[in-house]
């Protein structure tokens, strides 16, 4: 699963303050859920995250709690990339093409609140 800010230069330049907050918020909530749903966060990229799941009906449900989570005060814009397939894995990362195309969809998909 990848997920990341919408529009998270543009609210940086607006205010860094307020933008880092929408930033520790979606952390805070897409953390608790990812461990919730038996998933681990693979890596931060800036507004983005990478997290990995055993099952792709928890990462699916993990998603749905997360963009469900972001239409509360403060709501935080999202897109969120799920895809299934098999992941290659060692000490710097997870790769392979289950992992691209999540990240291709991510990018096609917004989600606001």
């Amino acid at each position: 699963m990848f997920a990341d800010i919408v529009g998270y230069t543009s609210m940086m330049q607006r205010s860094e303050a307020d933008a880092m907050v929408s930033r520790d918020r979606f952390r805070e909530v897409l953390i608790d859920l990812v461990q919730n749903h038996h998933g681990t966060v693979v890596q931060h990229y800036g507004d983005g995250t990478l997290a990995i799941f055993p099952s792709a009906v928890e990462a699916t449900t993990c998603a749905l709690g997360v963009q469900r989570s972001m239409t509360t005060e403060p709501q935080v814009p999202l897109r969120i990339g799920l895809h299934v397939g098999d992941i290659v894995q060692d000490h710097e990362g997870v790769y392979g093409d289950a992992v691209n195309l999540a990240a291709r969809v991510q990018r096609t998909v917004t989600i606001t609140p």
